[in-house]
């Protein structure tokens, strides 16, 4: 490998470090992307869905208009340029289970905030959810993959913490300077001695892909588990939740039943259902429910960008904007995301 200097080094080809990667060269930054393809990530997995209300409470996420707005402006600018459709607009059936959940709906029905986003049907069981759709994040990683390594700025390589110098002003990893490295190693992000003291609180996930023989749901339909029809004729349904440790990415056939189990609950008639691949992928989720952004207090050379669990579609195109003004422009981060909320031992 040939000596090499650039503004960044991103640790992660998963979606924060890619979509984070992208955006940089945009910028006019310079930078070197690493990952290791055989190590399994969410995004290998994610369905990508986009849905700004969620959980049994109904919960608006914050600052959703912009976040919308950010992420499918950001998709459709790169289907312009690849000349390829990733972002699909798909409204969703949600389907109330519970006592629970009909009395968030009665609240939110009355709180204008949430007209937008939520709408009654005829039956007062489903509500109709509005900004609501789908990444096809597999086919959005491999263009971006492709067009990194084309423009020699990927490399396939693991990185070991071990190997970094840190100095003055700027730090180095083998073949490459950089003025900064930004981790962007998902859930395996509670693993770095750096950031390690962050309150990772990962979850895995199992989504089936299926067949059948029925006419596939123009809606994607959310019973507590989600089924969703894509653009390529997939039918997806997921997706289970797991935080026991240890966690791995295995597949299990626990999974597999509980997820089918869930299928036959819902109010759907789907005939010679067929599984045609099962995966498992590992959430980046955090303590607080909030993303990790910023650079270490005592070694600014060292960054992060993380922790945006299973929204990660939705979140990371807009907080790649943030954290890249924070960098340029010294701009403060948002406290809600800024690593200074917590102390480093």
């Amino acid at each position: 490998m040939h000596e090499k200097t650039v503004d960044m080094l991103i640790v992660g080809g998963g979606l924060a470090g890619s979509l984070l990667a992208w955006q940089c060269i945009q910028q006019g930054k310079k930078i070197h992307l690493i990952f290791d393809p055989k190590t399994p990530s969410a995004s290998k997995v994610a369905a990508g869905i986009i849905n700004p209300v969620t959980g049994q409470r109904l919960v608006l996420q914050n600052n959703a208009r912009t976040l919308l707005n950010t992420c499918k402006s950001y998709y459709q600018s790169l289907g312009a340029h690849f000349n390829t459709t990733f972002f699909f607009e798909k409204p969703m059936l949600r389907y109330l289970r519970n006592a629970k959940e009909a009395v968030a709906w009665e609240k939110r029905r009355a709180n204008p905030d949430y007209d937008d986003y939520l709408e009654e049907t005829d039956d007062p069981k489903v509500i109709l959810q509005h900004h609501t759709g789908y990444l096809d994040t597999q086919a959005l990683l491999c263009k971006l993959h492709h067009e990194f390594k084309h423009q020699g700025v990927l490399e396939h390589a693991t990185m070991q913490c071990d190997e970094i110098d840190m100095y003055a002003s700027h730090i180095r990893w083998r073949h490459i300077t950089a003025q900064r490295i930004i981790f962007c190693e998902g859930w395996r992000g509670q693993n770095n001695p750096w950031f390690r003291y962050l309150p990772f609180q990962p979850a895995k996930g199992e989504i089936l892909d299926l067949k059948t023989s029925s006419i596939s749901p123009e809606y994607i339909i959310n019973c507590g588990r989600w089924l969703l029809a894509t653009h390529d004729g997939r039918l997806r349904l997921g997706a289970t939740y797991d935080v026991q440790q240890p966690l791995n990415e295995w597949i299990s056939p626990q999974a597999k039943d509980t997820l089918l189990a869930d299928l036959k609950d819902m109010p759907i008639s789907l005939e010679d259902i067929e599984v045609v691949q099962q995966q498992a992928g590992i959430r980046p989720n955090t303590l607080d429910k909030q993303p990790f952004l910023g650079f270490h207090p005592k070694h600014h050379a060292l960054g992060i960008f993380n922790g945006f669990g299973s929204k990660g579609s939705m979140l990371i195109p807009y907080y790649a904007g943030v954290f890249i003004e924070h960098i340029q422009q010294q701009k403060l981060l948002p406290k809600s995301v800024d690593i200074q909320r917590f102390t480093c031992a």
